[in-house]
């Protein structure tokens, strides 16, 4: 039950991004204020609270989506959620304490991102192109897959860079790096 109530609200989610979004890219450079949207895989890395130990997970897979929308000529804002599948090791006050076990976190992170090639304009690869540069800062909780787990919250903070290439006018592929929402991730954007 549990499995297709996850993948009944993931398919909902993104089916309404999808439907949703009858702008996309082209309107983004006429700069009419319309929104990018995107699912991506990648990896992720978090800072998590609970009592007197922080964990920090080594290395998680996280199953994205986010939107953009643009407010400035260059200057996009938008959001990221998804589910993070992680490790976590604690840290207590005089190191190392211990494995937790694995946990999912649903993270919600603010995005701000500087559209490098329209603020810098004339540069006619900017069509199909588009390289940027950005903060993220965000959280959520996180929830143990083990019995008697507890709940803990997690924090994502950090600036990233990434590059889209529009195929067509609609659909692209995407990379970011850095550190926030993932520290590798890639996808598509509609």
């Amino acid at each position: 039950m549990k499995k297709f109530l996850l993948v009944s609200t993931l398919t909902a989610f993104f089916s309404l991004a999808l439907i949703t979004n009858n702008y996309a890219q082209d309107q983004w450079t006429q700069g009419k204020g319309a929104g990018l949207y995107s699912v991506g895989l990648g990896g992720t890395q978090g800072i998590g609270i609970y009592q007197q130990y922080h964990a920090i997970s080594p290395i998680g897979l996280s199953i994205n989506a986010s939107g953009e929308y643009k407010v400035y000529k260059f200057i996009g804002l938008g959001w990221q959620t998804g589910l993070d599948f992680f490790f976590n090791n604690y840290y207590g006050y005089y190191g190392y304490a211990g494995t937790g076990g694995a946990y999912i976190g649903i993270p919600f992170i603010a995005k701000v991102n500087v559209h490098i090639l329209d603020a810098i304009g004339g540069i006619s690869i900017a069509d199909k192109l588009d390289v940027y540069g950005g903060f993220s800062l965000g959280g959520g909780p996180a929830f143990g897959t083990y019995s008697g787990a507890p709940v803990i919250g997690f924090i994502n903070v950090g600036p990233n860079v990434g590059v889209r290439y529009w195929f067509t006018p609609k659909v692209a592929v995407f990379g970011e790096f850095g550190w926030g929402a993932t520290f590798a991730n890639a996808g598509v954007t509609f």
